[in-house]
């Protein structure tokens, strides 16, 4: 119990290093901490997830509802609406056809069910938020390209959970696959999850003033968010997806009572500074904690396995490619679409999702795990290290090969200039 308290102590203290290391070196916290616990787990087998019993299925469940809600506060739709055309464009028909074409990899590739296959393209053609933004904020890219990455960051993690959870439930229940058995399943858990979910926001924002005079009150919006996915469950719907959109309701109180509620009077329209610092700070504990179990957990003596994540994160960047070129406008810089082209690593969303449904499929669950925890891994270490390569202005070729319909770099620098020639000073 000693060794597992200072284990523990040990490895947040690592997490905050690796995450100020990032601030100069660009390398997301996710590589060091994933190394950290293969190292400790399947390289020296000093640990293992066995090891946590039940307690690692608690986890897990804990850290999926922390970062959806954490998820839904950050979804804010005033600030989807410059890119909200092309962005939706590119999300939609990336995360179509990469789930399409994964699965399809999955299936000739892997000795699973077709269900689970599905499962892992649905999983795959998530991009992390928590990844993408990071970087983003280290690169000199134009504002419309920024918008379009942050948009499609947020819907492809919707479209994930909804659709992940939609095929798990019918694989969970012994169901064939077919559309119209994935529509209903889809419509039932979403449609339960956001009534009771929009329900809950308006409820919660109307009584959280009279309840933060009370002691440790900070931690009671965490309790609510909690009893929120449970009922979901209970009633039939799907506990994440009421997680994500009670946070993005919470995150948007202001813009919704002005737009359709302005009638209502709501002392509070939203979390203070103290409460989501607080959810901040649970989030950082359990993402260092989690992609340290989630090194634990990789069977790195399958090296197939590890193999073919490296196929499918090459994969992912080659059918993004054609979609990039076509969804994205004309007028955004081919340097611009190969940022765009690179910012689609696999994060937490999929490392907690492909967690969470192994734990109860009855077969072809660590399968599904290692591959997807491969594929988080060197899907980071490609967007970090192109993203760092474009901005020093190397992979130029990407550019020049993939993306002649877009405008040249040297045309959009040349603008401005021409742009004064043309209308003098009076």
């Amino acid at each position: 119990m000693t060794a597992a308290i200072i284990f523990i102590g040990i490895v947040l203290f690592l997490g905050q290093v690796f995450s100020s290391l990032f601030e100069k070196t660009r390398l997301p916290d996710v590589l060091p901490l994933m190394l950290l616990g293969m190292i400790m787990g399947p390289v020296t087998g000093l640990v293992g997830p066995e090891d946590f019993g039940r307690a690692g299925e608690i986890f897990t469940t804990l850290a999926l509802i922390v970062v959806l809600f954490q998820s839904g506060i950050e979804l804010k739709i005033l600030s989807l609406r410059g890119a909200m055309g092309q962005g939706f464009l590119l999300t939609t028909i990336a995360f179509s056809i990469l789930t399409i074409v994964l699965a399809w990899v999955a299936k000739i590739t892997l000795p699973i069910p077709s269900i689970y296959a599905w499962i892992i393209g649905a999983i795959l053609a998530d991009n992390s938020t928590a990844i993408v933004m990071p970087l983003l904020d280290k690169l000199k890219i134009a504002e419309p390209t920024r918008a379009i990455l942050f948009l499609e960051a947020n819907l492809t993690g919707v479209y994930s959970i909804v659709i992940a959870l939609a095929l798990w439930g019918i694989a969970d229940t012994g169901g064939h696959l077919s559309a119209k058995k994935v529509g209903l399943e889809i419509l039932q858990s979403f449609g339960i999850g956001v009534l009771l979910s929009v329900f809950a926001g308006f409820f919660w924002m109307r009584i959280l003033n009279r309840v933060r005079h009370l002691e440790n009150a900070v931690s009671l919006t965490f309790a609510f968010v909690l009893l929120v996915y449970g009922l979901s469950e209970l009633s039939g719907g799907d506990g994440a997806i009421a997680t994500l959109v009670f946070g993005a309701v919470v995150g948007n109180m202001r813009l919704i009572r002005r737009l359709w509620l302005k009638k209502l009077s709501f002392n509070v329209l939203t979390l203070n500074h103290g409460e989501k610092t607080f959810f901040e700070e649970v989030e950082f504990i359990f993402k260092t904690l989690f992609f340290v179990y989630m090194g634990m957990s990789m069977r790195i003596g399958q090296i197939h396995l590890v193999f073919l994540g490296l196929l499918f994160a090459l994969i992912k960047l080659l059918v993004r490619t054609p979609c990039v070129n076509w969804c994205v406008s004309k007028s955004i810089t081919r340097s611009d679409c190969s940022v765009i082209l690179a910012m689609c690593p696999n994060g937490l969303v999929s490392a907690v999702l492909a967690a969470m449904i192994a734990q109860r499929l009855p077969e072809g669950g660590d399968v599904l795990k290692d591959v997807i925890y491969s594929v988080i891994l060197f899907s980071v270490i490609f967007s970090s290290l192109m993203s760092f390569r474009i901005e020093k202005g190397g992979l130029r070729w990407i550019g020049e090969s993939f993306f002649m319909r877009h405008k040249h770099d040297k045309e959009a620098l040349a603008l401005p200039a021409q742009t004064e020639t043309e209308n003098p000073p009076a």
